[in-house]
């Protein structure tokens, strides 16, 4: 699915961010982070949350570690000023997605099952078309080899 917010687009499969479709480099943690935002919009996702999510296992200064990854992200959409359009923060509490956010399919995935969709019918339609005719075949060759079971015409026994 490709996500579209504001000036950018967030291809799911791909994990690609695009801007006016150009590619923006976003790895790691602050992709994560962006994923996760996008999947729940508009809701609150909490520090442990977000905690449990990225560093499911790690004794890291987790604080910091998202500060830093929250402030890569928002420099990244140019979401730096006080009055934030893409992520806003509860202190102490974590951080919500508010901008809107658009979601379509994948134009490619799209085109892949329509491709495989006409191929399916053609198959079909060519199986079809074969079996009748070897209906037909079958026809004339038990027409010509079975001899017909009709009547002779009844003489008359009585004269």
């Amino acid at each position: 699915m490709v996500k579209a917010f504001g000036d950018f687009e967030f291809d799911d499969r791909r994990k690609d961010l695009k801007v006016g479709g150009n590619s923006v480099r976003l790895t790691g943690q602050a992709l994560d982070l962006l994923c996760l935002l996008l999947q729940r919009p508009g809701e609150l996702l909490t520090r442990e949350e977000i905690h449990r999510t990225l560093w499911p296992s790690t004794n890291v200064d987790f604080e910091h570690s998202l500060d830093v990854v929250v402030s890569r992200l928002r420099t990244v959409l140019d979401d730096r000023n006080p009055n934030p359009r893409y992520i806003q923060t509860l202190p102490r509490k974590g951080y919500r997605f508010i901008e809107p956010v658009l979601v379509r399919p994948d134009q490619q995935a799209s085109s892949l099952v329509s491709r495989w969709t006409r191929r399916v019918v053609i198959y079909v339609a060519v199986a079809i078309l074969a079996a009748i005719a070897a209906i037909l075949f079958a026809r004339t060759r038990y027409d010509k080899f079975v001899p017909s079971q009709r009547r002779a015409p009844v003489a008359a026994h009585n004269r």
